[in-house]
């Protein structure tokens, strides 16, 4: 449904649940994968490249935990929203 201002509430908690639990979630299972991959490392290469590629993962582990979590947030703002427009627009 076009609307020229105001907002589509069920569209907006879309957004907000899709943000939260595709999107963050998504990165959070895929740093899991990651690590798990820069772990099997170990067993393949050796040295200092390896350990200084393997010193990099924290780092880089770090980055996506942020962006999964300002996704959550950033839907959490959504659905925060579109409650409030419907507490405002009666149900």
């Amino acid at each position: 449904m076009a609307i020229s201002h105001g907002m589509n509430i069920d569209a907006v908690e879309t957004v907000g649940r899709n943000l939260q639990q595709k999107y963050s979630s998504t990165i959070e299972q895929l740093m899991g994968e990651m690590e798990a991959m820069v772990n099997e490392t170990s067993s393949s290469w050796v040295g200092p490249d390896a350990e200084k590629f393997r010193s990099w993962w924290p780092q880089k582990r770090s980055a996506l935990k942020a962006i999964s979590a300002d996704l959550h947030g950033f839907g959490q703002s959504a659905l925060n929203n579109a409650s409030a427009q419907r507490t405002a627009s009666g149900g």
